[in-house]
């Protein structure tokens, strides 16, 4: 974590949303400066107003009984909101934080309740601070919108720190801004993105969607438990069970297909670029319309690094008319190694990952029209290949 970004981090995050929306930010130094029933009366206040059913307390009845005589790592504790209800009910639960101030106060909180002896802490001083987490290992991450508001290379380091914690089976779950939001929201630079979503003083804010939740776990099985959208669309909460703890990649190839042979299929028109694909597809149904051969990027992947992995295909792709379907093959079409994704015609960009079926390889990447008496038009903006846990 770059010094510079670490510095403008923790200045921005001494301020925190002081509950519900009326009550705005507050700086924790400040609360410090009260005496305890000073502190303890405006801390009730702000965790009250926070305990909204459909914002904070649905989850809150969602996880008690799960982590009740559990232990909990959680990643930005702000003011202790989610970890001293959990406490409360019986959890045994790690704060950590960048801001020393942050911890110093839920210290004195959690103190004050009577919850210490099952409470630790952990100030977050660089990027592999979590390779320091003391003591058994966790029953459950808790990241509730704190690992988006750093570069995916750096929540990537301090996520594989936080997965060498964490027990085969454990419970990874985080709140996080998702796509959608970031489309609707101007599709900014992620330096910009977090100036819109937190205030000025905000250095990044990036959007995730369950698959891009998955890759910064990679190479770490998972199974989807939840994942889907809440606040208005605002926030993605993403629950999953953490399998298999694979080997330490930091690092995982990552091959673009923009620059490989896309062929058209059926008299469709496409017209290709190293920027993007245009493919207007046949009108009739279930007709496919291009295919993009993947054999030359699949030996610049190279092997499995280790058994079991699968193979993806992240794209980013706007329908414009229709209705197309996605999806990897064998050497002949009807082929399948993988399930289709069937995308709508919408305003806005998909993101959508294409996955094989467990060590089936595939041969190519193709597109056909899914709408009944309709020439489905499409633009593809970006694909790339890598392997998949």
């Amino acid at each position: 974590m770059s010094d510079d970004f670490l510095s403008l981090s923790r200045d921005k995050w001494r301020e925190l949303p002081a509950g519900g929306e009326i009550l705005g930010r507050t700086f924790s130094g400040d609360l410090l400066e009260l005496d305890d029933a000073s502190l303890i009366a405006q801390w009730r206040v702000m965790n009250d107003a926070a305990q909204i059913p459909d914002v904070r307390g649905w989850f809150h009845c969602l996880y008690s009984d799960l982590f009740a005589g559990r232990h909990v790592v959680e990643v930005g504790s702000g003011f202790g909101f989610d970890g001293i209800h959990f406490l409360a009910q019986g959890a045994h639960w790690t704060f950590s934080d960048l801001v020393l101030d942050n911890l110093n106060l839920v210290r004195r909180v959690v103190d004050f309740l009577g919850l210490g002896e099952r409470a630790s802490y952990l100030q977050v001083e660089n990027e592999r601070s979590f390779s320091g987490l003391k003591g058994e290992r966790a029953d459950a991450i808790w990241a509730i919108g704190s690992l988006h508001h750093a570069p995916f290379d750096i929540a990537r380091t301090e996520t594989l720190d936080l997965l060498r914690h964490l027990k085969t089976g454990g419970r990874w779950i985080e709140l996080t801004y998702p796509y959608e939001r970031w489309l609707r929201e101007g599709s900014l630079p992620f330096s910009e993105f977090g100036k819109r979503t937190d205030g000025e003083r905000t250095p990044w804010a990036e959007w995730y969607d369950l698959e891009k939740v998955k890759r910064r776990l990679f190479p770490s099985r998972t199974t989807t438990i939840l994942d889907f959208t809440t606040g208005g669309g605002n926030f993605g909460w993403v629950d999953l069970r953490i399998g298999e703890i694979n080997p330490d990649m930091r690092s995982s190839p990552e091959i673009g297909l923009m620059d490989y042979p896309a062929i058209a299929m059926n008299k469709a028109s496409l017209k290709t670029s190293a920027k993007e694909w245009r493919l207007v597809c046949p009108n009739r149904i279930w007709w496919y319309g291009m295919s993009i051969d993947l054999k030359a990027a699949m030996q610049k992947l190279g092997p499995r690094p280790f058994p079991g992995l699968s193979y993806a295909v992240d794209l980013e792709l706007d329908v414009q008319i229709g209705s197309v379907g996605v999806v990897l093959a064998g050497d002949h079409v009807d082929d399948f190694v993988g399930r289709e994704r069937v995308l709508d015609a919408r305003p806005s960009a998909h993101r959508v990952t294409v996955m094989t079926y467990d060590d089936a390889e595939p041969v190519q990447l193709l597109v056909r029209n899914t709408m009944h008496g309709v020439a489905s038009q499409v633009r593809i903006r970006s694909a790339t290949l890598r392997f998949a846990a």
